[in-house]
């Protein structure tokens, strides 16, 4: 037994541990929120959407990495309220929104870079 405790003598395991049963918790609770809503496609989606600010911010400044960053949070809050409005009032199902979104942020990526 003593095999398995002797690590958490050091401060940094104790450390370890504690955020690993924070992380733990916290996507669990995001976890099953995302799959009662049906909306398993946000992360992929998000990670995508997220791209054409990037890249559009990466073009206007020449590469400074502060205003890349910019672009990237400022595409994400678009992409993320662009899904919110689509599935308003009933319209859309979030995972449709969802997908129109990402084809959407990749058709603009596409016109910026051409």
């Amino acid at each position: 037994m003593g095999v398995l405790i002797d690590p958490f003598r050091y401060t940094f395991m104790q450390h370890a541990l504690f955020a690993a049963v924070l992380i733990g918790v916290t996507c669990a609770v995001l976890g099953v929120y995302v799959v009662q809503r049906r909306m398993a496609f946000v992360g992929d989606a998000m990670a995508h959407t997220i791209l054409p600010g990037v890249a559009v911010a990466y073009i206007a400044t020449g590469g400074n990495s502060q205003w890349v960053l910019v672009g990237g949070v400022v595409a994400g809050v678009l992409s993320a309220l662009g899904i919110g409005w689509l599935t308003r009032g009933g319209r859309l199902r979030e995972d449709t929104a969802i997908g129109v979104v990402f084809a959407g942020a990749l058709a603009v990526i596409f016109y910026a870079t051409r």
